[in-house]
């Protein structure tokens, strides 16, 4: 803690007053710079969804740009999210894919002006930009054909699940400029679900072979254009940090508990940003304390916030729960680093 406490005593206290904004603060932590304190990171961003890959309309189910039928969960698509509907398969055999894919036709759709549209009320000055974008290869290779036929087919077709994954890739760097055009925003934050809550739903072999590959794109064409690569996979994806920080990945979430937490701040918390580290089964349990949710925040910070490069987060499911959770994110995370807690 001597190396860390140094850099702490560098802060300027003056009268317990930052000198940073919020957004400085949050992307300094991002970008591997000790901030002066944990922001509540939702107070300090703004974002938009790169359009096409969820079904956001006013019916209860519909068909994403890729003919994939969606169901809400819920009223609110923030909290509730939405699914694949029950018992829908666009395809079955990977080895079709050529014949049955279509992609969206970027050079067609007004997306340029949808994204442009989603960002013109965003406050820049304040708030950290981000673009979303959702369904990465895994993720809409399962959504198509169905998960069984999904890690069957790795080992069925392995040939044309590269090739979809390649052609996937080349779609996806042409969103990653599209979103930099339209928006500059200061972060991508690609979506792709590699993990159960015990393991990863293939071999780290596997993800080394047909995924790293595509992903070292992403990174290298992000940093390119100058903006932040984060990456969203839920559930155990431990085996595979060391390759993440190796490609230049910037941040990881949500990082569930499920993960070795320890060991990957340990060895890898100077290298990337860990987002996540929250026990979410249990603050979200219904009837867990407020008392309790406000510690399960504490806790973490303790934890992981120590050299920086942590973001307290979890994915919400309960605006109550939410609002209590990012109320004692900020002040706690305000005196995290000053000696004061």
């Amino acid at each position: 803690m001597d190396r860390v406490q140094s850099v702490y005593d560098t802060v300027d206290r003056g009268k317990g007053i930052s000198m940073q904004s919020k957004k400085e603060a949050l992307l300094a932590i991002y970008r591997g710079e000790m901030p002066e304190f944990i922001p509540a990171e939702p107070k300090c961003t703004a974002g938009v969804v790169f359009p096409g890959d969820r079904y956001f309309g006013e019916n209860e189910t519909g068909d994403d740009w890729w003919g994939v039928n969606w169901t809400r969960l819920g009223p609110d698509p923030g909290l509730d999210g939405s699914m694949v509907s029950k018992g829908f398969m666009l395809f079955e055999d990977m080895e079709a894919w050529e014949e049955k894919v279509h992609f969206p036709d970027l050079d067609k759709l007004p997306v340029k002006q949808i994204l442009q549209g989603m960002a013109s009320g965003m406050d820049r000055e304040n708030n950290v930009t981000h673009v979303l974008m959702l369904s990465g290869a895994f993720e809409r290779m399962n959504e198509m054909v169905g998960m069984e036929n999904a890690l069957c087919a790795f080992y069925e077709c392995p040939e044309a699940v590269a090739d979809f994954f390649n052609a996937m890739c080349d779609y996806k760097l042409k969103c990653i400029q599209l979103a930099y055009d339209a928006v500059h925003p200061d972060i991508i934050h690609m979506h792709d679900d590699w993990g159960t809550n015990t393991n990863m739903f293939f071999s780290p072999e596997l993800w080394r072979e047909f995924i790293k590959p595509i992903e070292a794109r992403y990174a290298k064409k992000i940093h390119e254009l100058g903006m932040i690569y984060e990456h969203h996979s839920c559930g155990y994806i431990t085996q595979i940090i060391p390759d993440l920080v190796e490609i230049g990945v910037d941040c990881i979430n949500p990082l569930n508990i499920c993960n070795d937490m320890g060991m990957i701040k340990r060895e890898y918390g100077q290298r990337i940003t860990l987002k996540g580290g929250i026990n979410n089964q249990k603050i979200d349990a219904p009837g867990c304390p407020e008392s309790e949710i406000r510690a399960e925040a504490r806790a973490a910070m303790d934890a992981y916030a120590p050299g920086g490069r942590y973001i307290p987060a979890y994915i919400y499911s309960s605006a109550a729960v939410r609002d209590i959770f990012n109320d004692e994110v900020e002040k706690y995370g305000a005196k995290i680093y000053s000696g004061t807690v």
